[in-house]
């Protein structure tokens, strides 16, 4: 705030000297007023442009011992510092002042539209005369020209003076001073505010004059009206402009004054190399280091165990969050509404299912991230279908949220069921392994304190060889099935077998624990990674293989030739097919046409 503050005071000063020294005295005052007006846009815009540099950098260990982060934040001293008083002080006198100048800045508003409406009006073009008992100078607010009606009525008013008005009201000069005004009461603690103020209001009265010079008037003839109306003893209108406006001195000489069109360039290309200057020395500069994760950074802890029949390969997501909220994703800013479009290109190999279960996404931020923003993102992996969310970068922001009260409740009766297993055996399932382990992690201290213990799930045995395939050889025999087991435990344990036998992931293996007891373990596999089996061949495709294979056809016990056997087959699906002599050659296949039953 405070920097921001300071940079757009700096900026602010530097247009306004540049005002001063190049431009008040030329005369293209057009130029000038947008100027101005763009000198408070430029000055608030530029220190809130922030240029990103994105830099490499080499890898960096990642602490997961979540159970030792805790610790030193438990050991940790908390310091009690002293409440300061200053900040609310500082905000309170601010407070005051804006309300005292939006008070005044209402009453004055207030007061003009009650002139306009209390007094008499003549319409005269695109104005309207408002006429005031009251001994003022001629001013302007939007369409409306307010003048002493004794004078308006005897004819005591210059048709310039008309003219200068008049310019005011069309070119809305008001509305200029409308805009400042309100910036006042925002900033009505800054000097810069009235200078500028200034600035504008004169240049308004440079403009008015011009256009009353272009219409013929002689210079000293205008002069001289202008000095007759510059009487100290009538007050300055507020929120108006009036020709008897201060620094008369200054408008009669900007009337003698002409600025060749090539001086005019010059001062204005000078605005180029002065606007590039400030742009790179007043916007901020970020620089975003991006880290090279390899696979060992992405190592998985312990606990998690793989016991899956194929190899799934996968391609890790990695979204880069700066403290504006910006994503970026392989090295390319992606807007958030169209990052799922990004990550459907992603694994486009792989289900929704299979993504859930095996993709692995990471969330780089910096502190200052907005959390709408990463929980957006969350939201969109989550949609997409992803196993694992880990956030790098500010580990207590990552694990500030924490899990979910259903996530909990999912926890606690999956370890409960793990943990009241009977002792000495543990039958497993890998889907569930999985599962405990994502909704652990998830958890954050407090939660896993007062959480069912997490359940002491022995490692994996170390991957046997591959195997040699040798054909028609036979599965060795499972282990025997104890006697003295419970019945739950007993058919887990022949479901084990049976998968076993089948050749399909499940697996029967001893582990030692910690007291010296060895104990049987049962992995049983997710039921939806067995592949069903393959559907059967057509029986036209199967005669086409015997027929090359130089088969025999017969038709109800007359031989017929391969291709009307094809034909059969092809048109008559009420037909039984018998193949005798397999392994002889050439095999024998009779076809005979089904009995229909009564």
């Amino acid at each position: 705030m405070w920097i921001y503050l300071l940079k757009f005071s700096a900026l602010l000063a530097i247009f306004l000297v540049f005002y001063k020294v190049f431009l008040e005295q030329a005369t293209m005052h057009q130029f000038k007023r947008f100027y101005l007006l763009a000198a408070f846009l430029m000055a608030m815009g530029i220190p809130a442009i922030t240029f990103t540099e994105y830099v490499l950098m080499e890898p960096q260990t990642l602490i997961t011992e979540i159970a030792q982060a805790s610790t030193l934040g438990q050991n940790s001293t908390l310091i009690n510092e002293p409440i300061t008083y200053f900040p609310y002080i500082l905000w309170s006198l601010y407070g005051l002042g804006v309300a005292l100048f939006t008070i005044k800045f209402v009453i004055n508003l207030s007061g003009v539209i009650k002139r306009i409406r209390n007094n008499p009006k003549e319409k005269s073009g695109p104005c309207q005369h408002v006429l005031l008992q009251d001994p003022i100078a001629p001013h302007t607010f939007f369409s409306y020209v307010f003048f002493n009606k004794k004078k308006y009525k005897s004819h005591q008013i210059p048709q310039e003076v008309f003219w200068h008005e008049e310019t005011h009201a069309k070119q809305k000069h008001s509305l200029d001073i409308l805009l400042l005004e309100l910036l006042q009461i925002v900033l009505w603690f800054h000097p810069l505010i009235y200078i500028a103020k200034h600035f504008i209001k004169l240049n308004h009265e440079f403009l008015a004059d011009e256009a009353v010079l272009n219409k013929g008037v002689t210079t000293s003839t205008y002069q001289k009206i202008v000095l007759a109306f510059s009487s100290p003893d009538i007050p300055e209108p507020i929120l108006s402009n009036s020709i008897n406006y201060s620094s008369i001195k200054k408008r009669i000489i900007i009337m003698k004054t002409h600025t060749s069109k090539k001086a005019l360039w010059l001062k204005s290309l000078l605005l180029l190399p002065l606007l590039a200057l400030l742009l790179y020395s007043f916007s901020d500069k970020e620089i975003v280091e991006l880290e090279q994760h390899t696979n060992s950074s992405k190592a998985t802890t312990q606990s998690d165990i793989i016991a899956d029949d194929s190899i799934i390969v996968t391609e890790d997501i990695e979204i880069n969050i700066n403290r504006h909220g910006q994503l970026l994703v392989k090295l390319s800013l992606v807007k958030i509404e169209d990052l799922s479009t990004i990550l459907s290109k992603y694994n486009q190999d792989l289900t929704k299912e299979q993504r859930s279960q095996t993709v692995r996404s990471f969330i780089t931020i910096d502190k200052d991230t907005p959390k709408k923003v990463i929980q957006q993102v969350e939201a969109i992996l989550t949609d997409y279908g992803v196993a694992i969310i880990n956030i790098l970068g500010n580990e207590a922001l990552a694990q500030e949220k924490g899990a979910t009260k259903a996530e909990i409740k999912e926890y606690n009766a999956l370890a409960s069921k793990y943990n009241s297993q009977t002792k000495g055996k543990y039958v497993i399932k890998t889907k569930d392994m999985r599962r405990l382990k994502q909704l652990y992690d998830r958890m954050t201290t407090e939660q896993k304190a007062s959480a069912e213990p997490f359940p002491n799930f022995p490692p994996p045995p170390p991957p046997a060889a591959a195997p040699k395939v040798i054909k028609n050889s036979a599965l060795p025999p499972p282990p025997p099935i104890p006697a003295d087991v419970p019945e739950a435990d007993r058919l887990a344990y022949e479901k084990a077998v049976k998968n076993y036998k089948k050749g399909n992931p499940g697996l029967v293996y001893d582990h030692m624990i910690e007291d010296g007891e060895l104990v049987e373990i049962i992995v049983i596999a997710d039921e939806d990674t067995v592949a069903p089996p393959p559907p059967p061949m057509p029986p036209s495709k199967h005669l086409a293989k015997l027929a090359e294979e130089g088969a025999k056809f017969y038709m109800n016990g007359n031989p017929i030739s391969s291709e009307e056997a094809l034909k059969i087959a092809e048109k008559n699906k009420d037909i039984n097919i018998n193949i005798e002599g397999v392994d002889s050659e050439p095999p024998m296949v009779k076809i005979t046409t089904k009995t229909k039953k009564n």
